[in-house]
């Protein structure tokens, strides 16, 4: 075997920056998802769901781009759920193994992952790739600027010299696509030929930091397709991802996920294709798209959704989706593709904050794309942050008091993601004029601005999903695959009550009234 992609940790052990966590209900330690309760009431499932439901669409790209060039390859979903899998690959005596940095979102992240790897694997090349290294390198360049770097070095490759967080690390692949670099590197590796000078890399030499030269690459999404009738069936899940645009069009001021990327598109065509072939498989029953914005405007989600109709596998599908991108014209074609959940990013229902934020909506957009979802069966996830420079409790209780003006009639579903704000590197909020801006100082999840500090924001964030009503925390994706929507509705509502009373100390017998309650709507 020529090279093991690992491509992280399992989701549970992943960052966590909503308050989601917070909010949902467990019993004897285990949380309460719909396959929990089955279990709990004594009823089987047909579906076998463990804690993890998605791969990781990274790793299994970087494993078809590399056997499709010849590289013999193995790959690790979840290494610390994979572990016996992970010794068996070793065994076949691989000469890399290339990490992705897709959900390792610092370097203390990715040192739980290569102390592990360099435990059982001394002597073989560790190369760490994905959006960790990436931003790493940016904010390298912008080191000795009036651009803020020292807040974050320790957090960041480059930035941050303590030789225990690169030591494991024999290459770092620089490039913000970089899978052609990793095959380059690989094949040199391989054929043991001199690879140092390869562009878009960086390594460590003698304590101190190369980076060769920086030549961007621009791989054609045709480099994308996977051959999923190829791929082993233990790498196929019931819900699994599909990635149909790389960047983002929008400047959104808090976000820092497309720093320096440009954006581009699959055509309808590929994503429809691609869907279809997973369907084929027999074993995925929804598709999550893992985009920001694939669904960004009208044309681009009818054209999609047309072709998803066209292909006749009747799969069903998520994602997030723009709110001015869903009318009254298009809500059913929406519905006759597959769409069960539409993921929304309101953010706010205060005007001022989404002006200061650059969302480029309002909370009469929001309300009518989901009444529109509703009506049609169509569930959705409604994600929010606290405590972006302006927020007061004024604006918080603003957004509240939008969520509540709305009645939802039907059996759809809607969730509640809130997010406190994170003062994060590489996003617009954090360049050096927008912190004098807004007073803003700090960094990540410890902050002050001029109308908030990031303690408040938490509690803000408590107090905001203890005010809000017909919206219930989530729990799982899954949960759409295994229950009817009306029911699944009504175990939201009462697990949610549950949780209610047990956080106001509600007497026993009352809380026990509302566990039968469950029980009878789980049975049912």
């Amino acid at each position: 075997m020529d090279a093991v992609i690992v491509a992280g940790l399992s989701k549970s052990r992943g960052s966590q920056f909503s308050v989601k966590k917070e909010y949902l209900l467990t019993r004897n330690g285990m949380i309460m998802s719909y396959g929990n309760l089955q279990k709990l009431f004594g009823l089987s499932s047909s579906f076998d769901f463990e804690n993890f439901t998605t791969p990781y669409l990274a790793g299994i790209y970087l494993y078809n781009y590399l056997t499709r060039r010849g590289i013999s390859c193995g790959l690790i979903n979840f290494l610390d759920l994979e572990e016996k899998e992970f010794e068996k690959l070793l065994n076949q005596d691989p000469k890399v193994i290339a990490l992705s940095t897709t959900f390792l979102t610092n370097i203390k992240a990715v040192k739980n992952v290569t102390r592990k790897i360099r435990c059982r694997a001394p002597g073989i090349k560790i190369i760490l790739g994905g959006p960790l290294v990436y931003n790493s390198y940016l904010l390298f360049r912008l080191k000795d600027s009036v651009y803020d770097t020292d807040s974050c070095a320790s957090d960041y490759f480059f930035l941050n010299r303590e030789k225990e967080y690169y030591e494991d690390i024999d290459l770092f692949v620089i490039e913000d696509q970089g899978e052609k670099t990793l095959f380059q590197v690989v094949t040199a590796i391989i054929n043991r030929q001199d690879y140092l000078e390869t562009p878009n890399i960086a390594f460590y030499k003698d304590d101190n930091l190369v980076i060769t030269d920086k030549i961007a690459e621009n791989n054609d999404f045709s480099d994308d397709l996977i051959y999923w009738d190829e791929m082993p069936e233990e790498f196929i899940f019931p819900v699994f991802p599909v990635r149909g645009s790389r960047g983002c069009p929008f400047k959104c001021k808090y976000c820092n996920f497309s720093p320096g990327r440009s954006f581009h598109l699959k055509s309808p065509d590929s994503i429809s294709k691609e869907i279809a072939a997973l369907a084929d498989t027999g074993k995925v029953k929804m598709i999550r798209f893992t985009d920001d914005n694939l669904f960004f405007d009208r044309r681009h989600l009818e054209d999609c959704c047309r072709k998803i109709i066209e292909i006749g596998k009747g799969i069903k599908w998520t994602s997030f989706i723009r709110a001015d991108s869903i009318t009254k014209e298009n809500i059913k074609l929406l519905r006759d593709s597959g769409c069960v959940l539409a993921q929304i990013g309101m953010e706010s229902g205060d005007r001022k904050i989404l002006k200061e934020m650059n969302k480029k909506s309002s909370p009469e957009n929001y309300l009518k794309a989901i009444a529109l979802l509703n009506s049609h069966g169509i569930s959705t996830q409604l994600y929010f942050i606290i405590g972006f420079p302006g927020e007061t409790p004024q604006s918080i209780e603003r957004t509240i008091e939008m969520i509540n003006r709305f009645y939802n009639q039907g059996p759809a579903i809607n969730e509640l993601m809130v997010f406190p704000f994170q003062f994060a590197p590489l996003s617009p909020i954090y360049d050096p004029d927008n912190a004098i801006k807004y007073s803003l100082k700090g960094y990540m999840n410890q902050w002050t601005h001029y109308t908030m500090d990031s303690e408040q924001a938490g509690a803000y964030a408590i107090d905001f999903i203890d005010k809000v009503e017909d919206v219930y925390p989530h729990y799982g994706i899954e949960e759409l695959l295994m229950v009817e929507m009306a029911k699944l509705k009504e175990i939201s509502r009462l697990r949610h009550k549950i949780f209610r009373a047990q956080k106001s100390k509600a007497s026993k017998r009352e809380t026990e009234q509302y566990w039968q309650e469950l029980k009878k709507a789980v049975t049912a």
